[in-house]
């Protein structure tokens, strides 16, 4: 992964009726994004319900999207863990099944972290992969953390980890704080994760983005990240997504624009929205971006 542009995609995960993986439904959606214009997929992440599966269960996922022919340099998967050694397992699990890079959360559980204790444990969980490490992108997103990751540690680990950590994605919504990170990059890739944000964060010089909205508009995010165009209802339909729990919200736009309820089914500890809701969101959506 260089500085080149990119638009990515943060992949939902589609479920069976009894909450497995549904593996032809992934491969036929990550498939379709990528001939719809994105280039780089993270399975896994926030919006594909990372924390909410195995090891064994997202290694068989990439697994499958890889015998689809989908290349490791397109491939990369959340890693959301406590222990730093459990988080290099899962890293080293992901590269060994086929990503070419990992979505690396800091970990959750105690609160008030230091920088010294997180590069402590993100040092560590790096370590812990092995030799010949696919890519790390270090994961900003406190809202759901409560963990800062600050400018200064950033740029720390990547230059303690050059060529191994080669990039941030800043999903804290905090302008300054993805401003800072864009300037003082060096030679680090900087996705944007709040997509209400995406387009002044490309006019600033990042990267590109991540984006949990691809899943249903891969088109628009395209053409922000590599042709500058200017999509003004994106922050609206951002703006309306984040009045619900965001996960099961972006797999309610994904059934309604694919008439596919299967889309709605979110695991335990999430629900899926209302129905009322889902009606209220997809008209959203069709007023927006007509279909």
């Amino acid at each position: 992964m260089n500085q080149k542009r990119l638009a990515g995609a943060a992949v939902a995960t589609p479920l069976t009726p009894d909450l497995g993986i549904d593996h032809a439904c992934l491969v036929a959606h990550t498939v379709q994004l990528l001939e719809r214009g994105i280039d780089l997929l993270t399975l896994f992440g926030t919006t594909g319900e990372g924390p909410s599966f195995s090891r064994t269960e997202r290694s068989e996922a990439i697994r499958r999207c890889r015998e689809a022919g989908i290349s490791a340099d397109q491939l990369g998967s959340g890693v959301f863990a406590l222990s730093s050694v459990h988080a290099g397992e899962d890293a080293r699990a992901a590269f060994d099944n086929g990503c070419g890079h990992v979505l690396l959360a800091p970990p959750c559980y105690y609160k008030g972290l230091d920088d010294e204790g997180l590069y402590r444990w993100f040092s560590e969980a790096i370590e812990s992969a092995g030799a010949n490490p696919g890519q790390f992108v270090l994961y900003h997103i406190p809202g759901m953390t409560q963990v800062e990751l600050s400018v200064e540690l950033v740029s720390r680990l990547a230059a303690q980890f050059p060529g191994v950590i080669t990039g941030v994605k800043d999903s804290s919504g905090n302008w300054s704080h993805t401003e800072r990170l864009i300037k003082e990059r060096g030679l680090l890739t900087v996705f944007v994760g709040h997509e209400g944000q995406l387009e002044r964060g490309m006019r600033a010089g990042a990267s590109g983005a991540i984006a949990g909205s691809a899943n249903i508009l891969p088109e628009v995010i395209k053409v922000i990240v590599h042709d500058d165009n200017e999509e003004p209802n994106l922050p609206l339909l951002i703006d309306e997504l984040l009045k619900h729990p965001i996960i099961p919200a972006v797999k309610a736009l994904i059934a309604y624009r694919l008439d596919s309820p299967a889309w709605l089914c979110v695991r335990p500890p999430l629900t899926q929205l209302a129905s009322e809701k889902i009606s209220s969101l997809g008209e959203r959506l069709d007023a927006l971006f007509p279909n």
